[in-house]
């Protein structure tokens, strides 16, 4: 993180520059390179949801016959623990009537971010980055203590690692016409 920038966010918000740092080596080293396999994650999480509805109801038809489960629950939670499908701890964003912009309400398998949608999706976004710094602080660095303005520091980082994907690294995805969307995708697609 540039002098600059540290500078201000210490002038601004009190935090102190080693502060900054962790946070900044954080996102750096242990989230980013989880972003950046991610790829497409607002998709896949849309059909994840799609699909964990449709699936919750056939389990639910399922879990009516309760000795059948019982025979192979071990095995099955194995496989559930196991796999890198099945999540311990969620984070769902609600659109919300809120008085405030956005608050986060935890439970015991995660949290859901509740958020103001009279804001532009812009600002949505920092708010959400906002709360999931919150999050941060509690789940990832536990001894960290939670505050507005680490929240705040969390939220610059994302939104500037954002920024940069969106203004440099997003070129490389960008096709010049929909005829070489197409085309790429005969290439590499072939029937």
């Amino acid at each position: 993180m540039d002098n600059e920038i540290s500078a201000k966010i210490t002038d601004v918000w009190g935090v102190k520059p080693e502060i900054i740092k962790e946070y900044d080596s954080l996102f750096k080293e242990k989230i980013k390179p989880i972003i950046k396999t991610n790829y497409l994650s607002h998709l896949v999480t849309t059909v994840e949801n799609m699909v964990n509805e449709k699936r919750m109801i056939e389990f639910l038809r399922v879990a009516e016959n309760i000795e059948e489960i019982q025979i192979n629950r071990i095995q099955h939670m194995r496989g559930l623990l196991a796999s890198k499908t099945f999540r311990l701890y969620s984070i769902i964003r609600e659109p919300a009537r809120l008085k405030r912009k956005a608050t986060t309400r935890y439970h015991p398998s995660g949290a859901i971010i509740y958020y103001n949608s009279c804001y532009d999706e812009k600002t949505v976004r920092m708010l959400i980055a906002h709360e999931i710094g919150h999050i941060v602080n509690k789940e990832l660095l536990e001894n960290a203590a939670d505050s507005e303005q680490t929240a705040n520091l969390f939220t610059y980082i994302a939104m500037e690692d954002k920024n940069n994907f969106y203004m440099e690294e997003c070129k490389q995805f960008v096709s010049k016409s929909d005829m070489q969307i197409l085309d790429d995708i005969i290439s590499i697609c072939p029937v």
